[in-house]
């Protein structure tokens, strides 16, 4: 594994270093939203942690392989898969959201103005 990391650092040079920083800030980004999901108490608190930070660090690698590959064609083989995250992931917040809000799972008291009633 340490070979074949050297060969493509020694290959690309400043790209290889640039791709290893945005891999490190999304893993770094996806392990933040992992933890805010386990962490919180209520499907709409855990909203947050599950959609800003996982698009971002997705965008993020998909910025690292672009970068890495350093080709037109990689940029239009990732940007349909971050076009389609970015349209999917407000969909499925507000499913999960409604979901929650049905199921009574959140703590009302924490709410300023609750429009479900």
């Amino acid at each position: 594994m340490t070979e074949i990391l050297q060969s493509f650092i020694d290959t690309a040079g400043v790209r290889a270093w640039i791709a290893l920083v945005l891999l490190l800030v999304a893993a770094v980004l996806s392990f933040g939203a992992a933890v805010g999901i386990v962490r919180f108490p209520d499907p709409l608190v855990r909203l947050h942690a599950m959609a800003k930070p996982q698009v971002l660090g997705l965008a993020l690698a998909l910025a690292a392989i672009v970068v890495a590959v350093g080709t037109w064609t990689a940029f239009w083989v990732v940007l349909p898969i971050m076009v389609f995250q970015l349209f999917l992931v407000p969909v499925s917040t507000h499913m999960i959201a409604r979901a929650g809000v049905r199921s009574g799972d959140y703590r009302h008291e924490d709410l300023l103005v609750d429009d479900t009633e």
